[in-house]
């Protein structure tokens, strides 16, 4: 506000100044002019011009007539003032010592006295002294000056109060929001994440409220999943430790014998947990970034081959069919093969598990020129179109109540989505035509450039 206060004063400061002396000046020469002999003199310029239309002749004029003459037909000055007259150009017509020659410079027509002819200045009057500074003036043309300049007081005066009064209106517009703003943000610095800054309008402060307020909820949601992922990872590794404890005091108070089975159990619970802290620590690199990958060209062809050979016996198992369906054709996929072994490892056993008996399992592959298009579809009970943005999501299960024993971990698809992406690819879910879910991502191809 300060600084808006001294801008104003200066430029206000500034422009009355001009204004008041540019004004003082015109107005005492204007006197000067219309005053006393000068302004005889001017007007019997002014009635030569009148009448021979030009200049011409002027300078015989002047030199024909005596000065007595001249004096009683107003073309000179009392005493010996001598002066020059110049065209409207500058150019030198006539001059009372003598030849005129020369042109004035346009100084010199500053500080001359305008000849006027019907309101258009068509010459100058050049006073070989000096006219006087300031220009003289009478009583009347004093008070005349001194109101002008008290109306130009006034004048800065009422500019200075009502650009203060606006000045005013709009800081309080831009600094209370900025105020309010401020409060929201040390409210959310006191770990009150539930604090917005009110929007109004849509200037920039309001542009910055609204991106506050999104930064705002995008740490109340990360605070969010932060609480519930804690709590998640609280109960899957509460699990396998309870079953594991349990199974060894058993076997410490003899309940259990310590035999092969009971131990075989509880290795299993041993290999659960190491699962759940290998799936936590690939996702840990993955948030830090720091996830390597080892990419070379890759036949997906017998890649693919190779993985569903691997899930063969447990499909068989379970009666489910497995199928693969590729063009006669397939580009070369810059991949990690290990990496991408696990994307392909996770997405399967997911189907298998919630794919029933006598079910089918299809592995579909397009290429699609820069990238090629994997997809999963699976004859399960599919997911409702809502739960779709959630299947990516850690510990998310559609059923909560459901045992990891039964329903996975609920990191594989989040741990997919990371080897994907790290890849240069994307991830997404939809349903099978006919019942069902398909998991699909995309792979570059070894001929990008």
């Amino acid at each position: 506000m300060l600084a808006f206060l001294a801008v104003v004063l200066v430029a206000v400061g500034v422009v009355a100044i001009l204004v008041g002396w540019t004004t003082e000046q015109a107005f005492r020469r204007y006197a000067l002019a219309r005053g006393g002999p000068w302004e005889r003199v001017s007007v019997a310029l002014a009635e030569y011009y009148a009448v021979y239309g030009s200049w011409d002749g002027l300078q015989e004029a002047l030199s024909v007539l005596p000065r007595a003459q001249m004096m009683r037909r107003g073309m000179a000055p009392p005493g010996r003032m001598d002066f020059r007259v110049a065209d409207a150009s500058g150019r030198i017509v006539a001059d009372t010592r003598g030849d005129p020659r020369g042109t004035a410079s346009r100084r010199a027509l500053q500080s001359g006295l305008q000849i006027l002819v019907n309101g258009e200045v068509v010459g100058y009057i050049l006073p070989s002294t000096a006219l006087p500074q300031p220009y003289p003036l009478n009583a009347e043309q004093q008070a005349f000056l001194s109101r002008v300049r008290a109306a130009l007081l006034a004048a800065t005066l009422a500019a200075l109060a009502v650009a203060l009064m606006v000045g005013g209106l709009l800081f309080r517009s831009i600094i209370h929001p900025l105020q309010q703003l401020t409060a929201a943000s040390q409210a959310i610095a006191r770990g009150d994440l539930s604090t917005r800054a009110p929007v109004r309008g849509t200037d920039e402060v309001a542009q910055l409220a609204r991106a506050f307020n999104q930064m705002a909820e995008s740490l109340a949601r990360a605070q969010e999943a932060r609480r519930n992922q804690t709590a998640d990872l609280a109960h899957e590794l509460r699990t396998p430790l309870t079953v594991l404890q349990g199974t060894l005091e058993a076997m410490v108070d003899g309940v259990y014998p310590a035999d092969r089975e009971n131990l075989l159990a509880a290795l299993a619970q041993v290999r659960t947990l190491s699962r759940l802290v290998e799936d936590l620590r690939l996702l840990s690199q993955a948030d830090a970034g720091e996830l390597t990958l080892h990419k070379a060209p890759l036949d997906l062809r017998g890649f693919l081959e190779e993985v569903l050979e691997a899930h063969r016996s447990v499909a068989q198992e379970r009666g489910i069919s497995l199928a693969l369906e590729r063009p006669a054709a397939l580009p070369l996929v810059l991949a990690d093969r290990d990496r991408l072994a696990q994307v392909m490892g996770n997405l399967l056993s997911n189907a298998l598990r919630h794919t029933p008996p006598e079910g089918h399992i299809t592995v579909r592959v397009t290429d699609r020129g820069r990238e090629v298009v994997v997809a999963v579809a699976d004859t399960g009970p599919g997911v409702p179109p809502e739960d779709l943005p959630h299947l990516f999501e850690r510990f998310w299960r559609r059923d909560p109540s459901r045992r990891r024993a039964t329903g996975g971990s609920g990191l594989g698809l989040s741990i997919a989505r990371h080897l994907v992406e790290a890849h240069g690819g994307r991830i997404w879910a939809e349903p099978t035509p006919g019942g069902g879910l398909t998991v699909a991502f995309t792979l570059p191809t070894a001929t990008i450039a």
